[in-house]
């Protein structure tokens, strides 16, 4: 076992490769610390970031957590749309009046999951979307932009005790995409028809119109594959942890191996003692991700991230958590006993038509554990 990141790392170096990466996926409290974790992560959410971590798990945890973010391009996108709903289900009139938001993206993403761990083991079963919309004008032509990314995956995975501190731990997925790389499509585009097909479609109510912000992912690519992902955390003092993680590693999809990622981390933990009844811990976290890819300069990210989190009787009751990933903020704040409510905002650097962009989400959880 404490070999077997090294000899991934080793395999990888040796395979073909393509810059497609694999599932994104982090629980709302490891992006609320600016997506950091691979030294403290807990629970089921350990599965995608580092599954060593499920080898101090002894409780067991059922639980399901859905959640929605927007941006405020789509926010107001939504108010426009409002303003033209007569015209919703014909696109060229709607088009004919744009105005507000011209050829800006509008993102919406949405995350259900269905998890539980007991002793050691885990699974998830989880379904992460992202679509992108954009309604402007090329030139003087009115136009219109989509794109999807959505991963279903399932995974299960194992992790062990290696005494004195040390725990070793390895998760296995399957993975389904929907994958359309988001673009202006216009009249000379043949995903214009399909998209305007599928756009002009009757629904009925809100959540038929929400549906006109996925139509992508009806005509999406799909591709489908499988993969591991591989840890090993260490603790080096009371208050001090030490994790790596190698993540798909490997990852196939159709038949080609998906972008790895090398996460290495370190964590600071201490109990604060403020309320009676009520075990509290302030953590820490700085982690550093590389993206391996042989034959081309190796992408690094440095994060960070704070969190003060609160426990009754060992369930968590809440936490409030800021970060930086990658110098972007991220904040996160979350309440409740058995049904929590979590607001996250996060932001990023994000390509757009014709070039970068920042963008900002918004996104509301609620979450079930038992």
């Amino acid at each position: 076992m404490r070999l077997a990141p090294i000899a991934a790392a080793i395999l990888l170096s040796l395979l073909p490769l393509r810059a497609e990466p694999g599932p994104q996926y982090r629980d709302a409290k490891s992006q609320a610390m600016g997506r950091t974790g691979a030294a403290s992560s807990r629970g089921a959410g350990a599965l995608f970031l580092n599954p060593a971590a499920l080898g101090r798990e002894n409780r067991g945890r059922l639980g399901l957590s859905l959640d929605l973010g927007v941006n405020p391009v789509l926010i107001d996108y939504a108010s426009w749309a409002a303003d033209n709903s007569e015209y919703l289900d014909d696109l060229d009139s709607l088009l004919a009046r744009i105005d507000p938001v011209d050829n800006k993206w509008a993102p919406f993403s949405q995350s259900n999951i269905l998890y539980g761990n007991w002793r050691g083991f885990a699974f998830a079963a989880l379904s992460d979307s992202r679509y992108d919309l954009a309604v402007g004008k090329a030139v003087i032509t009115p136009v219109f932009g989509i794109g999807a990314f959505s991963d279903l995956v399932l995974t299960a995975g194992r992790g062990f005790s290696g005494g004195k501190g040390s725990r070793f731990g390895v998760a296995f997925k399957y993975l389904y995409r929907l994958r359309f790389d988001r673009r202006l499509v216009g009249t000379t585009d043949e995903a214009w028809y399909k998209a305007k097909e599928k756009w002009e479609k009757p629904y009925d109510g809100w959540t038929g119109n929400v549906s006109k912000a996925k139509v992508a992912a009806d005509i999406a690519g799909t591709s489908h594959g499988a993969g591991i992902n591989l840890g090993v955390e260490k603790d080096l003092h009371p208050n001090w942890t030490a994790g790596l993680s190698l993540l798909d590693a490997p990852t196939v999809m159709d038949r080609q191996f998906l972008r790895p990622d090398l996460n290495v981390g370190i964590a600071y933990h201490a109990g604060v003692d403020w309320i009676p009844d009520l075990e509290s811990e302030a953590l820490a976290n700085f982690d550093v991700q590389r993206f391996m890819i042989p034959g081309t300069p190796w992408f690094k990210q440095i994060k960070a991230g704070v969190a003060l989190e609160s426990r009754m009787k060992n369930r968590p009751v809440s936490y409030i958590a800021l970060g930086l990933n990658d110098g972007y903020p991220n904040f996160g704040v979350r309440v409740g006993y058995i049904l929590h409510l979590s607001y996250l905002y996060v932001a990023e650097e994000a390509g757009t038509y014709p070039g970068q962009e920042k963008l900002q989400f918004h996104k509301l959880a609620l979450q079930l554990e038992i």
